[in-house]
Parts: C-alpha cells; sequence; structure tokens
C-alpha cells in the first residue's frame, strides 16, 4: 500500500495592495534614461561607462548581500529569491508566488541599502565625481520602488508576509 502524501494548502488574507501603474513605471523608466543622458552629457561616451558600470556592480553588490545574509541566517533562497528585471522590480528579488516574511524582507532591505551607501562612500575617494555620483543615484534607483513600499508597508500592524508581481506589492496577513 503506497502512503498518501499530504498537501498543504496555507491561505493568507490579503491586507494592503500597492500598484505601480504604467505612468509611474515609464517615470522610473524615463528617471533611468535622464541619468544616462545627464552622464553623456556631462563626460561623454565616458559617462555612459561611468553609467553601466555602475548598474552593472550595484546589482552585483545587491546580490552578494543579500546572498550574504542569507548564508548567514541558514536561509534556503534557491527557488525563492531570483534576478527580476521588469521596472519597478529590478535586481535580486523574491519570485513570484512566494511569500517573504516582512521582517526578513526589512532586514534584507536595510541592509542593503546601508552597506551599498557605506561601500559607495569607501570607494568615493578613489573614484572619478562623475562615477561616485553615478554609483550613488543607481543604488537609490534600484533601491527606491524596494523601500517606498516598504515604508508605506509598515502602516500595516499585524504580523505579515509580502509578495512581489509585476507592478504589485501585496501585502497578506501571516
Amino acid at each position: 500500500m503506497q502512503a498518501r502524501q499530504e498537501r498543504t494548502f496555507y491561505n493568507y488574507q490579503l491586507l494592503r495592495k500597492y500598484r505601480f501603474s504604467k505612468v509611474v513605471n515609464y517615470s522610473y523608466i524615463f528617471l533611468g534614461l535622464l541619468a544616462a543622458g545627464a552622464a553623456f552629457w556631462a563626460d561623454g561616451i565616458l559617462g555612459i561607462a561611468y553609467s553601466f558600470l555602475a548598474w552593472s556592480t550595484l546589482i552585483w553588490i545587491h546580490y552578494v548581500i543579500s546572498r550574504s545574509l542569507f548564508v548567514i541566517d541558514r536561509y534556503t533562497y534557491r527557488k525563492r529569491w531570483g534576478f527580476q528585471w521588469k521596472p519597478p522590480w529590478i535586481g535580486f528579488l523574491p519570485l513570484e508566488q512566494q511569500f517573504i516574511g516582512f521582517r526578513y524582507w526589512s532586514k534584507i532591505l536595510l541592509s542593503t541599502l546601508l552597506i551599498g551607501i557605506v561601500i559607495i562612500g569607501a570607494l568615493s575617494p578613489w573614484l572619478p565625481l562623475g562615477f561616485t555620483l553615478q554609483f550613488l543615484f543607481w543604488h537609490l534607483w534600484i533601491i527606491g520602488p524596494r523601500l517606498f513600499t516598504t515604508i508605506a508597508a509598515m502602516s500595516v500592524s499585524e504580523d505579515k508576509l509580502i509578495k512581489l508581481e509585476t507592478n504589485l506589492f501585496l501585502i497578506y496577513k501571516a
């Protein structure tokens, strides 16, 4: 006789939904293009190189910070976290259909924000001003939507889980 596998279904109650409209997404993309244009205007082709290098390096730094926290906390992130490229969710984030504890989300966000600023500050004496400004801008540009929704989610007083979907930040009751 074969043993039956029991399935576990979790039912979470949706508490709040934050939607990023197309106008906000287009504005977000336009701001990034405007920054690249300003870099080109200030430093020419070198400014575009600074912009691309700063953006690529920050994506990697954010990944390393998050992954380091996962290793320290012994958190299994595979098949739960991955790279996303659709605005406003750009970078190493929870995958769609994955519920993440709000405290853990906040811990990763705050660590990424602060450690990223410390790294930029530590490198700034050796980098050209344009490159340092590109680093700072792209760091805030990538973190901005996460920070905005996290601050907005703090008004929900219950123990909560978050879930990211394309253009949505969802808060559920645990």
